[in-house]
């Protein structure tokens, strides 16, 4: 059973594959280390042990594993080689247990890169789950006056009282638009409680949302949440 998922995994993997190559884009995971220079990086913090979005993850930090998967962490290998043997072995513990091994990633423009526990990404991500455990490393830039960085930066503000990294919006003052909203501002700080009930909200919204197609609309999720 778990051989015949790898095979479909890995047909996930080539068909993302070959569309890029034909538009003539990267078809392999990103490596952070190869999109940033640390001359760009003014400081690093650790916040520890925490639950990170498995649609937020999107790369390797180093070169080393990059080409074992396509772009979207499927599996490209073949079948018969000790990778598919690992993915195979780590698919059937799953379905059997669960993952439960948090990965070591770091953080950059709250997207995630992998520094141990690709694997695990991956067959996380083959039976759509939502999050994973991660010891993370955050890796702030400085600051610069494109829009991502300016939103980005809002987003740490929004960050330093919530503890909520799985928002992300394509337009500035959107963080500031949700406390609003929620009749709350960016130095209150949020209770234990607060932070399920919003995100109980969130994921139901998700579910409803993935179901009627929403992930092929030019926005993002939080973008469609803020606006529901």
């Amino acid at each position: 059973m778990s051989v015949s998922e790898y095979i479909k995994a890995r047909k996930k993997a080539q068909k993302i594959y070959r569309s890029q190559l034909l538009k003539g884009t990267y078809p392999y995971l990103q490596a952070l280390d190869d999109l940033v220079s640390f001359s760009e990086i003014t400081s690093e913090s650790e916040l520890g042990l925490i639950e990170i979005p498995l649609e937020a993850i999107v790369g390797t930090k180093t070169a080393g594993r990059k080409q074992a998967f396509a772009s979207n962490f499927m599996p490209l290998l073949e079948e018969n080689s000790e990778f598919a043997r690992k993915w195979t072995a780590l698919y059937r513990a799953h379905m059997e247990e669960g993952i439960r091994d948090p990965i070591t990633a770091v953080e950059f423009m709250n997207r995630f890169y992998v520094v141990e526990g690709n694997k695990r990404v991956s067959v996380l991500k083959y039976v759509d789950a939502v999050s994973i455990q991660a010891h993370v490393t955050r890796l702030v830039p400085k600051r610069t006056d494109s829009k991502e960085n300016r939103i980005y930066f809002e987003f740490l503000d929004f960050y330093r009282n919530t503890s909520i990294n799985y928002l992300n919006f394509s337009q500035e003052g959107q963080y500031a638009r949700l406390l609003k909203l929620l009749g709350k501002t960016a130095d209150d700080p949020w209770t234990d409680e607060e932070k399920m009930d919003f995100h109980s909200a969130y994921i139901h919204f998700l579910d409803v949302y993935g179901e009627k197609g929403g992930k092929n609309l030019p926005i993002t999720s939080g973008d469609a949440f803020l606006t529901y």
